[in-house]
């Protein structure tokens, strides 16, 4: 039962880290405000840019705006 215990504290320990780099993420990209991809910058608008750059897509998309 304590090990249970043990898991979920740090289950939840783990979750309220990344709350906290996403929330310091965003607060960065409000200091920043607009700017071009920057290796090395961990405000959330770089995050998402680098991710899209490294990852394929995977088809077109069913539906247009």
């Amino acid at each position: 039962m304590n090990k249970n215990k043990n898991i979920e504290q740090s289950l939840k320990e783990e979750q309220r880290m990344i709350l906290e780099m996403i929330n310091a993420s965003w607060e960065l990209a409000e200091q920043i405000g607009k700017h071009p991809l920057k290796s090395g910058c961990n405000c959330i608008v770089c995050v998402n840019k680098r991710k899209r750059v490294l990852e394929e897509r995977q088809g077109e998309w069913k539906f247009h705006l």
